[in-house]
């Protein structure tokens, strides 16, 4: 599929969704707030997972087991070794940690405002770890399915996602306040 194609199959749900939310007469602040989810997810999806390749040249690698890291903060250690010992720009290493912690403070913004629930801390924490290692699991299969190390299926995402989700957090406590005194946040 064409990137055309997924952006036509991600608008109709968008309007299944939307059609369902204007039926039980949501408020416009709150069809916002879960359109904005809504497209975050897609991004992040689409980032992260797709596209899935259905490529055979893929499969002729057999080493799947390259794109896993198991060991926490390896990242780091490679990016000091890779700066350090064989002279290489840190900038490579220090933008994908910063990424994986930029893609999800949205989350932890957004997700409050969403849920139907009160989201604590140990919520927020639960959401984003769960999220974060379902996209890992995902980047996993893809390397077991191709054979290759397609996707990297690295335990440094999980925390480094997970204390994204948690700084977006932070940020929306910040915003209570004024999320309350306009009425968009009800807890």
């Amino acid at each position: 599929m064409t990137v055309g194609e997924w952006v036509w199959i991600l608008i109709i749900i968008y309007a299944i969704f939307l059609r369902y939310w204007i039926r039980k007469k949501m408020p416009i602040s709150r069809i916002f707030f879960y359109t904005t989810m809504y497209v975050y997810l897609s991004c992040v999806a689409g980032y992260t997972i797709f596209p899935i390749r259905i490529d055979y040249t893929l499969t002729f690698g057999g080493n799947w087991y390259l794109g896993i890291n198991l060991i926490p903060f390896a990242s780091i250690y490679d990016t000091y070794v890779n700066t350090v010992y064989m002279g290489m720009n840190a900038r490579i290493g220090i933008s994908q940690i910063i990424g994986n912690i930029i893609m999800f403070i949205p989350l932890g913004c957004l997700y409050p405002l969403c849920s139907k629930y009160h989201v604590t801390w140990k919520r927020m924490i639960y959401t984003a770890f769960i999220l974060s290692l379902s996209i890992e699991l995902c980047q996993l299969l893809q390397n077991i399915f191709y054979r290759a190390a397609y996707r990297s299926a690295d335990v440094d995402d999980l925390i480094w996602n997970t204390t994204g989700g948690l700084i977006g957090y932070a940020l929306f406590l910040i915003c209570k306040p004024i999320f309350q005194k306009l009425k968009v946040y009800h807890f």
